[in-house]
């Protein structure tokens, strides 16, 4: 009835195919993978940023006194509602040094995740360069 070459399956003709782990991992690297490519083929998500700077820095004539000493005062930056990257970097330029108060229980980790929402002093102040101004944020 059977030929030696024949095998017969001891589960019968019910038994059903099941694909390895390995057949199941690369299935769906390639449907990710696809998904990917399809993404890249219509362009992703349309997105729009823009992005407004405004900078005043003024700086005042120098001052001179006794003894040689060169002053130079420069008014301080509008900084509430500025990201505290952004207040950092503003404050670096006019040649301020920065005291940050707030930041939660860990501190701050990233600092474009915090707003200043105060500065001492306010924004127009003369300070000498070097002085300190002092910013107060809040997580955004």
């Amino acid at each position: 009835m059977h030929d030696d070459h024949t095998r017969i399956d001891p589960a019968g003709p019910a038994a059903r195919w099941q694909p390895s782990r390995l057949q199941v991992a690369l299935g769906a690297a390639g449907g990710f993978f696809a998904g990917v490519l399809l993404v890249i083929a219509l362009g992703g998500t349309p997105t729009e940023t823009k992005t407004q700077i405004s900078r005043v820095t003024v700086t005042a004539p120098a001052r001179t006194v006794p003894g040689g000493t060169v002053i130079t005062v420069t008014a301080v930056p509008p900084l509430v509602g500025e990201r505290l990257d952004t207040a950092k970097e503003r404050l670096a330029e006019a040649q301020f040094d920065v005291h940050v108060q707030g930041g939660g229980t860990f501190g701050v980790i990233i600092d474009s995740n915090w707003e200043v929402v105060d500065q001492e002093p306010a924004a127009g102040t003369q300070l000498r360069q070097g002085s300190t101004v002092r910013v107060a944020i809040e997580r955004r």
